[in-house]
């Protein structure tokens, strides 16, 4: 991955939602791999503005299990210097994702919406 990262893109800077660090993206990668299994990934929209890219796609998997059927649609945004990221937006729904693994409830952004509160074990 740092093969394809700007220096200018520190290690300390904030992508994946703003949640995780460039130097977390190694654990990122193998956590969405353990977690969904082997994955396909289909770009549904391309865009290229000067030193900006905006990809919108689909990620399906066959689950850990291989049995549980996930599929969540994602959108990345890239701005190169010299070939490289320099910088990453990504917008992924985890909602969607932790809700196929059976970590949040079903239609847990619908009970939100209506007030109900999740209650943790």
């Amino acid at each position: 991955m740092d093969k394809l990262l700007a220096p200018s893109l520190g290690e300390d800077d904030p992508i994946y939602c703003g949640l995780a660090l460039r130097k977390d993206l190694p654990f990122l990668a193998e956590m969405f791999g353990r977690l969904m299994g082997p994955m396909k990934t289909e770009i549904l929209v391309y865009l290229e503005d000067g030193n900006w890219v905006s990809v919108y796609y689909r990620t399906v998997a066959s689950g850990p299990d291989g049995d549980t059927p996930i599929k969540i649609e994602s959108l990345l945004m890239f701005r190169f210097e010299q070939g490289l990221i320099a910088e990453l937006i990504s917008k992924i729904d985890s909602l969607a994702l932790f809700e196929q693994l059976g970590q949040m409830p079903p239609d847990t952004l619908l009970g939100c919406f209506s007030g109900q509160r999740l209650t943790w074990k």
